[in-house]
């Protein structure tokens, strides 16, 4: 016997929780962090980084893809943070 299904009257989930007004002005700032971190990492030489370095900028790589696939999914806070994460990796990194 299969489990019986939510009833029939239940509401859908909300899709996105959306805590600000301008989502256009954050997403904006997000993809700006983005290309910011894209730039930064697209100067450095990966075969001159040391290992560690070359984690570190893998890491970062992946950051700016999960911070894309947020913002696809509409989930804001989560590609700010993984935004910033990226973009502090690749600052590092230049230095």
């Amino acid at each position: 016997m299969l489990p019986a299904g939510p009833p029939a009257d239940a509401a859908p989930p909300p899709k996105t929780l959306q805590t600000t007004a301008n989502v256009e002005a954050v997403e904006r700032k997000i993809r700006q962090t983005l290309a910011d971190a894209s730039r930064s990492l697209g100067r450095i030489d990966y075969r001159g980084l040391s290992v560690e370095g070359k984690a570190q900028y893998d890491i970062a790589k992946r950051f700016v893809e999960q911070a894309e696939e947020a913002l696809v999914a509409k989930n804001l806070l989560f590609a700010s943070q993984l935004a910033d994460k990226a973009s502090a990796l690749a600052t590092l990194l230049t230095r």
